[in-house]
């Protein structure tokens, strides 16, 4: 089926200027109105997240607000939903129709821009009132790449901001919990033990690691900030740890030691900025210590404390 995409207008940029010159991240944006709250929220839900393109238009109707792509290659859908649910669930099943069954086209309308067709696109639907009857209408879709957020804004003595938060379908009691028990349930077999030691291993970095999940995605954050994101993909799992989130496999013992390691350094990082230097006995322990040992004692957490 052909289709057509609206391309943001390009400012014209000198001759001399690099033409792989780094894409602004998701972030960076200077949109404005509800627009602007989505972009510069999108980084802290896929962190890394660059624009590639705003207001993308498709014969038969689908649309799109914004496309983006990740570290790891994969293409997101970013649609905007208004205030008539009925509809905000059509067009998330027209726009998700398009990237399960038009990919080949997506790829030769954004070209050479660091698109992986080997992984599976996800489309991100966004509700600015937070209508919680969207999230349980395409719930069932979580599976297929979909995920539902809501826009909520915290007013303070300095301002005004607003974040996005996925929207969790409401469960009743003959239902089982979400967050990360849903995360763990859905993992295949042979991946069960590796996820609890996962799910152990970042406990024991510091007790103020923030966990949130879906049957999805598990990310933990720290003082607002994703430290550390693990996402199934399928039946394979794959990490990636802040700042700079580079996709990093995660499929055995030898896999998890290494993610762990990393989110240490820097969880080091981020605690030294904001509460003093760290204790030296850390990086003696970060190598070599026995799989069974707490990667932090009491002693060396309370140190980064005080």
């Amino acid at each position: 089926m052909a289709a057509r995409a609206k391309k943001e207008d390009e400012p014209e940029r000198p001759d001399e200027e690099a033409p792989d010159r780094p894409r602004p991240r998701a972030k960076e944006s200077e949109e404005r109105g509800p627009l602007s709250a989505l972009v510069s929220g999108l980084d802290e839900i896929v962190p890394g997240l660059e624009i590639l393109d705003r207001e993308l238009v498709f014969e038969g109707g689908a649309r799109a607000d914004l496309a983006g792509v990740d570290p790891s290659g994969r293409l997101h859908f970013v649609l905007l939903a208004g205030e008539d649910t009925d509809r905000a669930a059509l067009e998330a099943l027209d726009a998700l129709a398009v990237l399960r069954t038009q990919l080949e086209l997506l790829l030769r309308h954004f070209g050479e821009r660091g698109v992986n067709p080997e992984r599976a696109p996800r489309l991100l639907v966004v509700s600015p009132n937070s209508d919680p009857r969207l999230g349980e209408r395409l719930a069932p879709l979580a599976d297929t790449g979909l995920s539902v957020l809501g826009l909520r804004t915290v007013k303070s003595a300095g301002g005004e901001r607003a974040y996005l938060v996925r929207l969790e379908p409401q469960r009743g009691a003959d239902k089982g919990p979400g967050g990360v028990a849903a995360f763990l349930r859905a993992l295949p077999a042979r991946l069960e033990v590796l996820g609890a030691a996962l799910v152990e291993r970042m406990e024991r970095l510091d007790e103020e690691l923030e966990p949130t999940a879906d049957s999805s995605t598990l990310a933990w954050r720290l003082q607002g900030e994703v430290l550390c994101r693990v996402e199934r993909i399928g039946d394979l799992l794959q990490a990636s740890v802040a700042p700079r989130h580079e996709p990093l496999p995660l499929g055995d013992m030898a896999d998890l030691e290494a993610l762990v390691e990393r989110a240490l350094g820097r969880l080091i990082r981020v605690l030294g900025m904001t509460r003093g230097d760290r204790p030296p006995k850390v990086a003696q322990r970060t190598a070599g210590a026995p799989e069974d040992a707490p990667i932090l004692t009491q002693e060396e957490i309370q140190a980064f404390r005080e």
